[in-house]
């Protein structure tokens, strides 16, 4: 697909998208179950097999359009940004932050977004090397640069803390999805997002305790086509200092908040939500 897409360009590339959305939706069992499990809480009505494709063909869009971001090839995609003076304070400071998103859009334009201002933001994602290797390698041939940014969280819990805390104190923005539990050993904390429980991670707010940094959240919605919606919002100001005993309370209340700020992008645009399997902790 990327070899195509480089190739043959967007439009013509995304109409084999048509073709390997119906494969999935056909074949995917687990996926399709879980998107219209999502689409019925969140649309207040049973999803349809025209919703079902839309969750599907939005998700299958943000994976082509991964290619022109990293390609530098943005001249056919309409990215509009909201929030992003947010920034303006953090570099004036001469530390970096904290970037939380979710799997909901697309992560690639909102980076694309935050590293093509006037005074670019030297950012730093926080991904899984092991995982998606396929995928991947092809960004790494797109852009050989690609790794260079990554801060690889397979790596032991205290060497990625000391790697986030270096980023930071070098004024870099670390990047990192806060909406999943990826490790049977990290610690959680309990939410509520759409009137479900969930369990998130706490990782990301004991880091901006102990380092007292902003927390910014960045989401980026597909609204179909070309066209795309950056919003950067904040969610912690940072700075002060919050004492060990507060830190229970204090990572209890900013999940919250930052599931309150995704469910109303969530509402507004369901489809762009990309977990696609039982997302919410059973009781």
């Amino acid at each position: 697909m990327f070899w195509l897409g480089l190739r043959l360009g967007r439009p013509l590339t995304r109409c084999v998208l048509w073709p390997i959305v119906a494969y999935f939706l056909l074949t995917g069992q687990g996926a399709r179950r879980a998107s219209r499990g999502f689409l019925a809480v969140a649309l207040g009505r049973p999803a349809r097999l025209a919703d079902l494709w839309r969750h599907f063909f939005y998700f299958a869009s943000t994976i082509l359009d991964r290619l022109y971001f990293y390609a530098g090839r943005t001249r056919a995609l309409d990215v509009t940004v909201h929030g992003a003076e947010l920034f303006d304070p953090i570099l004036r400071s001469g530390r970096g932050a904290l970037l939380l998103s979710a799997h909901f859009g697309s992560f690639d334009a909102m980076r694309a977004a935050a590293e093509q201002r006037e005074d670019a933001l030297s950012l730093r994602i926080l991904m899984d090397l092991s995982h998606s290797r396929t995928l991947n390698a092809a960004l790494r041939a797109v852009n050989p640069e690609f790794l260079e940014a990554i801060i690889d969280s397979s790596e032991a819990d205290h060497e990625l803390a000391l790697r986030i805390r270096d980023a930071v104190d070098d004024g870099d923005i670390v990047g990192l999805m806060a909406d999943r539990v990826n490790n049977v050993r990290e610690r959680t904390v309990q939410g509520s997002l759409l009137g479900h429980p969930v369990q998130l991670p706490a990782t990301p707010w004991l880091l901006a305790a102990v380092l007292r940094t902003p927390v910014i959240l960045g989401l980026c919605t597909y609204e179909g086509g070309n066209r795309y919606n950056v919003h950067f919002e904040q969610l912690h100001p940072g700075g002060q200092a919050i004492g060990s005993r507060q830190r229970a309370a204090f990572v209890a209340r900013q999940a919250q908040a930052y599931l309150d700020h995704i469910e109303r992008h969530v509402r507004r645009n369901p489809f762009n939500w990309f977990n696609f399997y039982d997302y919410w902790t059973r009781a």
